[in-house]
């Protein structure tokens, strides 16, 4: 699976340093994408291993869906979570981490993540808490057995 995204990521610099209407360098493209991509990987990996080990006596299909809520509790906690406490403490722009610069990455294409938008921020807000939240109650519900999963 990993040999797979990074021929897609491959594919993607080739794409961009031949077709480069935006200015934006490979090499740029490369030292930040690289890394949200090796990022998104990791959690997609970790996601499916939990999914396996949670669900180890559950069908098929509910491993299927616990490996997705995995990913979606772990993309909420680590990617969105630091964008919203970096907004609040400040700015994105002003901000000199790494999950800043994944999200200054992200703001090359739209400002409004740069500068702490109250609308971005707000539903960032609502998608860490209460998206994360449910796809918790929803992993508890689909291991227990719950009535309401």
């Amino acid at each position: 699976m990993l040999r797979s995204v990074a021929a897609l990521f491959t594919e993607v610099v080739k794409y961009s340093a031949i077709s480069n209407s935006t200015g934006l360098l490979a090499s740029q493209l490369t030292a930040s994408g690289g890394g949200l991509v090796a990022v998104c990987a990791a959690q997609l990996g970790l996601a499916w291993a939990l999914g396996r080990r949670l669900g180890g006596r559950c069908a098929p299909a509910d491993r299927w869906v616990l490996g997705w809520l995995c990913y979606d509790v772990l993309v909420h906690c680590t990617l969105e979570g630091p964008f919203v406490y970096l907004s609040l403490i400040g700015t994105v722009a002003e901000s000199d981490n790494i999950f800043a610069s994944l999200w200054k990455e992200y703001g090359r294409a739209d400002a409004r993540w740069l500068y702490s938008d109250p609308t971005i921020v707000s539903l960032e807000i609502l998608t860490v808490v209460l998206d994360g939240l449910l796809a918790l109650i929803l992993i508890y519900a689909i291991i227990k057995d719950k009535y309401y999963r």
